[in-house]
């Protein structure tokens, strides 16, 4: 029952994630009221999301204040911490054999429907995105999950874990993902340099995967080649010329040389705008929620950051930001210092929207809570 009610969790964070933010409070409260326990009970991971809970509402009553106005957009971007909160409040009531078939059963539906993501890429050769919103969202899930399978091996034989890692990056291969490679990258490397648990004979085999992964990357997608074909633009002249004239004649100019450099273009312009802004501003931000669709304050925006930290940073302020980071600290500590952790979500974090995906949090939450319960069990 209980991995049920995490699938269902997850598969409406796909196609329905609108119905979260209040679907997730309200069935917490509706599963802690047949637990046994006479009062509700916070791990230190369910704290954690407590404090992000608490600093969004803090940052909420003082920008409201400060600029004597209350957004409701403001409002709906502090329900979903609120909603990440309890899903983590629900899963730490669970057991850490619960999180473990949930793995299971997510991994073997992501392994039937290889097939969806073959129709997906074509006639036009498209990108992978299976049910969830965006190709680079499945992405960040199918990288967490082969995660979980490589350090946790869920299934008894050895075998069937490879084979599940795979095809899970197969399927990583079909979103075309520059981004989902990037997490795996930066796992293999980080791991194979610095892991003293990792036998050289293994650290060599990391390193291997690591330059097969990134060839077949560049080989399969023309999308992931042209990418690294592209930083040749990026000089301090090309920027400093394409921030100072973004637009010409109303055409935005930091397209055309591919979704790498159009990110570097875009935070530049984004971060040198934002700091011509008034002290509070700067200091306190211009809202939460505030660089979503309909509601950014720039004329010149098309999209969101695609970067979570330049996000806070223009929502949240300086002080935000290192409210912010105050929550990696915080996870860092929680998970006996596993920098894996990090790498997970901070990847995804920097090259997209990762911190309002619904389905990007739900996995992170499930391996935060695995990792800190695995941990409990090791000390005992």
């Amino acid at each position: 029952m209980n991995v049920l009610i995490i699938l269902i969790c997850f598969f409406l964070s796909g196609f329905f994630h609108q119905g979260l933010y209040l679907f997730m409070p309200f069935l917490t409260l509706f599963y802690l009221s047949y637990q046994k326990e006479s009062k509700l009970a916070l791990n230190p991971i369910s704290k954690i999301y407590l404090y992000v809970v608490l600093v969004t509402l803090g940052f909420f009553v003082i920008q409201s204040l400060l600029f004597s106005d209350i957004k409701m957009f403001s409002i709906k971007g502090w329900l979903r911490f609120v909603a990440y909160f309890s899903f983590a409040v629900l899963i730490s009531y669970m057991t850490k054999e619960n999180i473990k078939y949930f793995f299971i059963v997510i991994v073997a539906y992501f392994i039937l429907t290889i097939p969806m993501g073959y129709y997906q890429t074509i006639p036009d050769w498209g990108r992978y995105k299976n049910v969830l919103g965006h190709s680079n969202h499945l992405a960040y899930v199918l990288s967490m999950i082969i995660y979980f399978l490589v350090f946790n091996r869920p299934f008894k034989s050895k075998q069937v874990n490879i084979v599940c890692v795979i095809l899970l990056f197969i399927s990583l291969l079909l979103t075309k993902s520059t981004g989902g490679l990037l997490v795996l990258v930066a796992l293999i490397v980080y791991n194979a340099i610095k892991s003293k648990r990792i036998s050289l004979l293994k650290k060599l085999t990391f390193l291997s995967l690591c330059i097969i992964a990134l060839l077949l990357g560049i080989n399969f997608s023309d999308k992931i080649a042209y990418q690294i074909e592209s930083v040749d633009y990026i000089t301090w002249d090309f920027v400093i010329e394409r921030v100072k004239n973004y637009t010409i004649n109303g055409v935005n100019r930091a397209g055309a040389h591919g979704s790498f450099v159009w990110r570097v273009l875009y935070w530049s312009k984004l971060l040198y705008t934002f700091f011509s802004e008034s002290f509070l501003q700067i200091t306190f931000g211009m809202g939460i929620d505030h660089l979503t669709k309909g509601y950014m304050p720039y004329d010149f925006m098309e999209k969101d950051p695609h970067n979570d930290f330049i996000k806070v940073l223009m929502e949240y302020g300086v002080l935000g930001l290192l409210f912010f980071l105050g929550f990696f600290r915080k996870i860092y500590k929680t998970i006996n210092k596993n920098f894996n952790i990090i790498i997970l979500i901070v990847v995804p974090m920097f090259f997209g929207n990762a911190i309002v995906n619904f389905s990007v949090n739900l996995i992170f939450i499930l391996i935060l809570m695995y990792e800190y319960k695995k941990g409990i069990t090791k000390a005992i």
